[in-house]
């Protein structure tokens, strides 16, 4: 997340946009920008030794599962036509890098189109304008943030959902059963696919979406030092 909201922080400043996609290790909880901590069961996620983090973007809690997800975050310039859109249009816009790259690997999703007000804690269960749906599950879901000159948007793509264990940590009126039927991964229904291929699928489907050419980079100096105060005067510890 810290070096997220850094990339965010000093986009103005590159000639760049960014595409960052990463999984977690280990396992970790992300809250969204205006939920509280009582939303999870932190009990049961120290036990798990999970960590618990508080995203820049809005949304529902999340459980990020080593390997069973990969994360994107991207960041764009106010001079992207994208940004000039409102937040549900931009929101879709973006996500349909994941439905180009579902198509990649020859997997037909769509954007869900308009959400509802309903705010149910656990995010795969909100029904947002940028939900990428296959066969009727919701597969990927995403939140946004703007400020100043630059708009960063987090999203996930399921490579297999565990409906027991997002019952364990996150608090939900939904049963296990109930949420097979309205969540799932890649793994779940069209079997293992490499990692590469998907990665490199999810770096074509958001260039295509983009309208960018993509280069493969690092971090700049600034990025770093910023990502590193960030993580220690605000995510290195969350209250509770």
């Amino acid at each position: 997340m810290a070096i997220d909201e850094a990339i965010f922080l000093t986009r103005e400043k590159l000639g760049y946009n960014t595409l960052r996609l990463y999984m977690w290790f280990p396992s970790g909880v992300s809250i969204g920008r205006s939920q509280n901590i009582d939303v999870i069961n932190l009990n049961k996620v120290r036990e798990l030794g999970y960590k618990v983090v508080k995203r820049p973007t809005g949304g529902g809690a999340l459980l990020h599962q080593e390997l069973n997800e990969i994360t994107y975050s991207v960041t764009l310039s106010t001079e992207n036509p994208i940004t000039r859109l409102g937040l549900e249009e931009s929101s879709s816009s973006i996500a349909l890098g994941i439905v180009n790259a579902l198509e990649e690997l020859g997997i037909t999703g769509e954007i869900r189109g308009l959400g509802e007000n309903k705010k149910y804690n656990l995010c795969y269960l909100r029904k947002g304008s940028s939900d990428v749906i296959v066969n009727g599950r919701k597969y990927s879901g995403s939140a946004q943030v703007r400020y100043n000159k630059a708009l960063l948007q987090h999203g996930t793509l399921l490579l297999k959902f565990d409906p027991e264990r997002f019952v364990d940590v996150i608090k939900t009126e939904y049963s296990v059963e109930e949420l097979k039927e309205k969540v799932g991964g890649i793994f779940d229904f069209y079997g293992e696919i490499s990692l590469r291929k998907i990665i490199n699928s999810l770096i074509k489907g958001f260039s295509r979406t983009l309208g960018e050419e993509y280069f493969m980079g690092s971090l700049t100096e600034e990025e770093v030092e910023l990502a590193l105060n960030l993580y220690h005067t605000k995510y290195a510890g969350l209250k509770t």
